[in-house]
């Protein structure tokens, strides 16, 4: 298999770039891909000073996510695969996700929380941590995330019905469940995936503005591309609720001390105006800039 990888990154330049180094190893990664958004002067120098035999780096104004996706989906027609990832996370077991797209369409991770290092912060981790678990061990499709891998039947699939067309708000669960109503071959998959959480009262609020209301725009927005309303709706729903479930269930378990205040922090940021695609705040706690 011929795979392209590409790494959407916003101030993140250095990540993105060791990154794209590791993905590599993989023989069958033919060309890593940083599309970089950066707007930091040391992330600039450090996207012009890497080495692009193998590594494309598309330097641009600020445009979001979703338009890295259009210019990877555009260079993707070359390739058996293409694969997503985000340039903040870990991933210890790559090869997982290329073996899998040999078997699947459409291949998302399952998370591993890396847990704030104290206060309430760490509970709610601690929470999420137990809740993916939870998905992990019931062996649920993992609908979008910070890995995403498509065949090339999918990619094609998505294409022809016009998803990223337009600016579009949660990409990563459009294209899950796209490829769900679509029929196509859906797997999750342990790749020891590791993600960070917010760690500070105004990052999680902004954390939680910007998820609002994303699931439900996914839903009306693929159910008007595939003309499968009545599908969309009900995976979308079925995804949503469970997801519900799993949550409340490990708040429930883990802090009934502390449910409260944590139910409250997800009602300010579900009342907040929602952060522009394009223009979303850079969470500290995600990555530190360093000299390349």
């Amino acid at each position: 298999m011929k795979i392209l990888v590409f790494l959407p990154s916003y101030n993140d330049t250095l990540s993105a770039y060791k990154l794209a180094l590791k993905l590599l190893q993989n023989n069958q990664v033919t060309k890593a891909v940083i599309v970089d958004d950066s707007d930091d002067p040391q992330c600039i120098k450090t996207a012009e000073r890497i080495d692009r035999e193998r590594i494309e780096v598309i330097q641009r104004k600020r445009s979001g996510k979703w338009t890295a996706w259009r210019l990877a989906l555009d260079l993707a027609s070359r390739y058996d695969g293409l694969i997503e990832v985000d340039s903040d996370v870990e991933i210890e077991n790559f090869d997982r996700v290329i073996t899998s797209l040999k078997d699947y369409d459409l291949v998302t991770a399952y998370q591993d929380i890396i847990l704030p290092e104290a206060g309430i912060w760490r509970i709610i981790g601690i929470v999420y941590k137990r809740m993916h678990e939870e998905v992990k061990s019931d062996h649920r499709f993992n609908m979008g995330g910070q890995v995403t891998g498509l065949s090339k039947k999918a990619y094609t699939a998505l294409t022809n019905y016009g998803l990223f067309n337009e600016p579009v708000a949660a990409d990563d669960h459009v294209i899950a469940l796209a490829a769900y109503v679509l029929h196509l071959k859906c797997t999750t998959v342990d790749c020891g995936l590791r993600i960070r959480l917010p760690s500070t009262l105004k990052e999680w609020i902004i954390y939680r503005s910007r998820h609002r209301g994303a699931i439900k725009w996914a839903e009306q927005y693929v159910g008007k591309k595939t003309g499968r309303i009545r599908e969309t709706r009900e995976a979308s729903r079925s995804d949503f609720n469970s997801a519900s479930a799993y949550f409340l269930r490990n708040l429930a378990k883990s802090l009934i001390l502390f449910a409260p205040a944590i139910l409250l922090l997800f009602a300010i940021g579900s009342i907040l105006p929602i952060e522009s695609q394009t223009k979303w705040s850079r969470l500290k706690s995600e990555k530190k800039i360093e000299p390349f």
